[in-house]
């Protein structure tokens, strides 16, 4: 069987995503952790796999994919294994609009919303220099305003409000599409669940308010149905030793 490299952070957020994926479908791989909290993301040994320092990143062939959602689709277009896209072509496109959804509105909003609450106290400890070093070996300008910005304590009052609105919304939306079977998408599972569950698991934990058992019922019989596959749970099982927002 062909070589496949997955260099990925902890099982969270989009690493997540293709771990879950890359399980669920069976693939052999070479799993390489990197781990963020020591800015493994930005060494020169990453950084010539993705010069954008971003994990999860997948190699095949030796050529590379990048953006976890393109990756999951590959995984499941190119390796033998359970089907983790629909067959049926309108029920496929309701699985892309929650993956787009996932990346465009749901993981933004935990992410920015994780940044404000962990950022500072990491960076906290840091000399003025010893973060502006930090800051440079960022490849991404926009990576870097994003630090700073949540070092600095500066995301706005209505930015935060509006993530928090779409979490909550995120949360109503589950349970809607949880109200016409086990799975988010033609009553069978996919690469939209993958994609939801990856952002989603950690709520009734970090947003009880907008996930619970009398709000929420059905998304939390749902996220145990996640958890209890064995490919959910294989991913679940990887390397976890940071706690830093993606």
């Amino acid at each position: 069987m062909d070589q496949v490299d997955l260099f990925h952070a902890e099982p969270a957020s989009n690493s997540l995503k293709v771990l879950q994926a890359i399980h669920e479908k069976g693939v052999p791989f070479t799993s390489h952790y990197i781990n963020l909290t020591k800015f493994e993301q930005h060494d020169p040994a990453f950084l010539a796999i993705n010069p954008a320092g971003q994990v999860p990143a997948l190699l095949h062939r030796g050529r590379v994919l990048t953006e976890s959602t393109v990756i999951n689709e590959y995984i499941d277009a190119v390796f033998d294994g359970p089907q983790l896209r629909p067959a049926d072509e309108y029920d496929r496109a309701q699985m892309r609009i929650w993956t787009k959804y996932v990346d465009e509105v749901f993981r933004p909003a935990l992410s920015f919303l994780a940044w404000h609450r962990v950022i500072p106290g990491m960076v906290a400890s840091l000399s003025a220099e010893e973060f502006e070093a930090k800051l440079a070996r960022i490849p991404l300008r926009e990576k870097r305003g994003k630090w700073r910005l949540a070092a600095s304590g500066g995301f706005a009052a209505h930015d935060l409000e509006t993530w928090r609105f779409q979490l909550e919304d995120t949360a109503r939306r589950i349970e809607t599409a949880l109200a016409n079977g086990d799975w988010l998408v033609g009553n069978a599972f996919s690469l939209a669940d993958i994609a939801v569950f990856a952002m989603a698991l950690s709520m009734p934990k970090t947003y009880p308010e907008f996930a619970n058992i009398t709000a929420t019922p059905r998304m939390l019989d749902w996220l145990q149905r996640m958890r209890a596959r064995p490919g959910v749970a294989a991913a679940l099982a990887m390397p976890n030793h940071s706690n830093l927002p993606g």
